[in-house]
């Protein structure tokens, strides 16, 4: 039965139907239900052939499947209507890339969990706490998330897949939370869909939707990447969008969620709002804005491999462990930061009533605070 299952899994994550299947490798569709299904075994050679199309090895399928992990019901913070399919992909690719993190973490010392939800929260509330619990004060921009979600044992998974409908979701596996990520997500907007997904994990339980649930995600999304008495100093006047674009620098979120956060908080009406929405579709900027943030990628997957397999990590024996084909194994691991790839956190110090900036050796902190020490 395994063998079907994990057939089924890796063809939904390909985003491919059991006809499109089958005709890859030569086989009738009836045929590939019911070897999915259980009900029929699959011919060596017909074996062989699904492996080197799904990107795995033939003993990979008949590889037990491990318990999925269990998508959260506000699921996906996507731009527009997500299909089944998509959901899916984006799913296995989840169990595929979880299934692999869980192995390698068995064989090291992994990072307790220690985001609890607090449904009983409002979302700015939820969103100062977390900000304690990140280990950031309550009026500095982050420098950095993705690294501190999993500091705090939040696994973040960089799922080398890419669907303009889909930004990323989040799950528990057991009473692990999981952060997916897809790929090719500009950054700054990376960072207010993690922030989004960190409060679903915290403010709603399995089964909750709807647009109240989504709302207070993004509440406690603004509050915690741009607490409310720390922007305001910091936001002009009169904002349009070259002013924003300064603002989004330092705060590292996109100037649509600026525009936004500037009408919560009345800085703009309605109206100046809209008109600055519309300003940025003309100018093409709804998917890619100017204005650097930097890239921020999850670390841990990776972190763990380099201690499985030396620096690098050594590709080939990796792949060969967890059955995957060698490609499939550096197209997930280029969705997952490198020691180099590493924020580095400018640090201010004062020096004869002079501000000065000093580039602190960020990579080699932020290894250490991954691995604990």
């Amino acid at each position: 039965m395994s063998f079907g299952q994990r057939v089924r899994q890796l063809r939904l994550m390909h985003g491919m139907t059991q006809a499109e299947l089958a005709a890859r490798v030569l086989l009738n569709q009836y045929k590939l239900s019911r070897i999915e299904s259980g009900e029929m075994s699959c011919p060596e050679e017909t074996q062989q052939m699904l492996a080197v199309e799904l990107g795995v090895t033939s003993d990979y399928l008949f590889r037990p499947p491990p318990v999925p992990i269990e998508t959260h019901s506000p699921l996906f913070r996507a731009r527009s209507r997500v299909t089944q399919r998509d959901k899916h992909a984006a799913h296995a690719w989840a169990n595929l890339i979880n299934e692999e993190y869980t192995r390698l973490a068995d064989r090291n010392t992994a990072i307790p969990n220690r985001l609890a939800p607090a449904t009983d929260l409002d979302p700015v509330e939820a969103a100062h706490r977390t900000r304690e619990l990140l280990g950031f004060t309550a009026d500095e921009p982050l420098p950095y998330l993705i690294l501190a979600a999993e500091r705090t044992g939040v696994r973040v998974l960089g799922l080398p897949f890419q669907v303009p409908t889909i930004d990323a979701f989040c799950a528990w596996h057991g009473r692990t939370p999981v952060v997916g990520i897809m790929a090719g997500v500009p950054a700054d907007r990376v960072r207010f869909t993690v922030a989004h997904e960190l409060g679903h994990l915290i403010l709603h339980r399995g089964g909750q939707t709807g647009k109240q649930v989504e709302d207070q995600a993004d509440a406690f999304a603004a509050e915690l990447l741009t607490p409310r008495h720390a922007l305001l100093p910091t936001l002009p006047r009169q904002p349009n969008l070259t002013s924003l674009t300064m603002v989004k620098t330092q705060w590292g979120v996109s100037i649509k969620a600026l525009v936004r956060r500037c009408r919560e908080l009345g800085v703009i009406d309605a109206d100046r709002a809209l008109s600055l929405y519309k300003q940025l579709s003309k100018k093409g900027w709804n998917r890619k804005e100017p204005g650097f943030v930097p890239d921020e990628k999850p670390r841990g997957l990776r972190k763990l491999a380099e201690l499985c397999y030396g620096a690098g990590p050594n590709i080939e024996r990796m792949a060969a462990e967890a059955g995957w084909s060698e490609e499939l194994t550096v197209d997930v691991l280029g969705q997952h930061a490198t020691a180099g790839e590493l924020p580095r956190k400018p640090r201010v110090a004062k020096t004869s009533g002079e501000n000065v900036v000093y580039l602190r050796d960020w990579p080699r902190q932020a290894e250490k605070i991954l691995s604990g020490e």
